[in-house]
């Protein structure tokens, strides 16, 4: 390693555009290089993504947080919180002592109390609100998991106490609260920009209560932070980080072992065993909340019938898959629900390769001829997808030894999306990231009747009055022990029914240098730099 600290002490700080730093950020700070770059600095405006997890995590707290190890929830910015008997109203204590950080035009005289959650939240859900509109007026995660029909009223009890009052009980709901996008923000310093005509800023200017707060931010090119001296928790061991974005994974690497980084998202399969040998880097692989599947459409002959469906599901080899594709990358997914979860079942029945008995079956069917099937894929999948063109040809490959003739059609996803929605695909591949450790994020969104009915992401089109049931009894239930009854129920229900095939969760992998210690890694890939600190 020594090469390398003397490496640094003669680089600049080399971020795209930028001067260099100076030389005590050199000693004590790091560069984290991206895959993507960064549209703001509010994560509530974000859709998914590792980057908007990682600055979540560093510029902002949320009311309550997620245990890395457990995927239990515990206190941040509240200290304690209460639901009442009918599950409608959940009531949080503040934590007091919570100073915001400070900007050139900008120095709160006040700690953070219930006016910010007020503000934070009302921003999203009141449409007149003035800083609704502001940056585009969506708020994904928000919008998409229907946040604002749950919401009755958010009170102000006093200054350090808050209210949300739900229209109809929801378990789910504190998971919402520990999500990456359920930041708190200033409203005294949102005022400020109010009465300064410049609103915009709130999204591009960040003003959180994180462990690190905002030097600079290059659109497109890289970000800044600098250590929040009053943090509330223990003061980051880093005094200054930095985001690259660096979008080839080659060129990542390439800078990580140069110093120009300390520490690189996304590395590509054929770049880890390389990493691992080397005795300077370290390389972090974590399970994550993720699923990469394929959705049958359950209105569409001949996929109709089950029997056809579990044809299909027998004669995926999805070990081939795991090894030819994922490398190291991937486990295998036995459920659509990831085994970090804690509703996952761990004693589904195993659906085998067996492309003998899915012959049977398709004769069964009535299909022992085949049948032709378009299996639709985005040209290109996300950062945590591998490639989704190479597994639809492994697909294609297996189905045809049974007689099914696959089509790989490939397809941008707003158009496909558009297209899904009308019902008019066969059967899809696709990846899903779980915003909150919650498995209600799994369940509802990709197969409730809700969700096909309201033009969500039930693309199996899969409507089942069994399965939509527990998925109610565990959103109303308090009881931990209940709901995981509930959740194990509704995957061995999808097991029998199989609108879908999950074929593996794509494991979250970072790497970096061996003298940069306690990074932590979100459930969605990013990373929090909170306990950070350098050799």
């Amino acid at each position: 390693m020594k090469r390398y600290l003397t490496l640094l002490t003669l680089l600049p700080w080399l971020l795209t555009g930028c001067k260099p730093l100076e030389d005590q950020t050199l000693r004590n700070g790091a560069i984290y290089c991206v895959e993507s770059a960064p549209t703001s600095m509010n994560p509530q405006l974000y859709a998914t993504g590792s980057l908007g997890s990682s600055l979540s995590h560093q510029l902002y707290d949320r009311l309550l947080t997620v245990n890395p190890l457990t995927q239990r929830l515990e206190g941040a910015l509240a200290t304690r919180w209460t639901v009442t008997r009918d599950g409608l109203t959940y009531q949080f204590k503040l934590r007091q002592g919570v100073q915001f950080h400070t900007r050139p035009w900008f120095t709160p005289t006040r700690e953070l109390n219930a006016d910010d959650v007020l503000f934070s939240f009302n921003r999203m859900l009141q449409e007149h609100h003035p800083f609704h509109g502001v940056s585009g007026g969506s708020y994904p995660f928000f919008d998409n998991t229907d946040f604002k029909e749950q919401i009755r009223e958010i009170r102000k009890d006093d200054e350090f106490t808050i209210s949300f009052i739900l229209n109809s009980p929801n378990s789910a709901f504190l998971a919402y609260l520990a999500s990456d996008y359920a930041v708190i923000l200033s409203a005294e310093y949102a005022d400020k920009l109010l009465l300064a005509g410049k609103p915009e800023q709130i999204d591009t200017w960040a003003v959180g209560t994180g462990p690190f707060m905002q030097q600079e931010f290059r659109n497109g090119e890289y970000i800044r932070l600098l250590r929040h001296e009053r943090y509330w928790d223990v003061v980051a061991g880093l005094e200054r980080l930095a985001f690259d974005y660096t979008p080839k994974a080659t060129k990542r690497l390439s800078k990580l072992i140069t110093g120009e980084c300390q520490v690189m998202s996304y590395p590509a399969a054929s770049q880890i065993a390389f990493i691992k040998q080397h005795r300077d880097l370290l390389l972090d692989e974590e399970s994550g909340l993720n699923t990469t599947f394929i959705s049958f459409n359950t209105t569409q002959k001949p996929l109709s019938d089950l029997r056809v469906r579990r044809a299909l599901s027998m004669a995926i080899n999805r070990d081939n898959i795991l090894q030819a594709i994922y490398f190291q990358t991937g486990e295998w997914a036995s459920s659509l629900l990831p085994p970090i979860s804690w509703g996952h079942n761990p004693n589904l029945d195993e659906i085998s390769y067996d492309p003998i008995a899915a012959k049977q079956l398709l004769k069964q069917a009535g299909v022992a001829d085949g049948f032709d099937l378009a299996l639709w894929v985005q040209p290109q999948g996300p950062a945590l997808s591998t490639n989704s063109l190479k597994i639809a040809q492994v697909i294609q490959g297996d189905l045809a030894r049974i007689g099914v003739r696959v089509r790989i059609v490939q397809l941008r996803w707003p158009l496909m999306k558009a297209l899904l929605q009308e019902g008019q695909h066969d059967a899809v591949l696709m990846s899903w990231s779980a915003d909150t450790a919650d498995p209600d994020n799994f369940f509802r969104p990709l197969l409730s009747c809700h969700s096909r009915n309201s033009q969500g992401f039930n693309y199996a089109r899969w409507c089942d009055s069994q399965f939509d049931t527990m998925l109610e009894q565990a959103n109303r239930t308090g009881r931990l022990a209940q709901r995981i009854e509930f959740y194990q129920r509704m995957q061995d229900r999808i097991q029998q029914q199989l609108p879908l095939l999950p074929l593996a969760h794509t494991v979250n992998l970072y790497a970096s240098w061996k003298s940069l210690h306690n990074l932590e890694m979100t459930p969605v890939g990013g990373i929090s730099f909170k306990h950070a600190y350098r050799d």
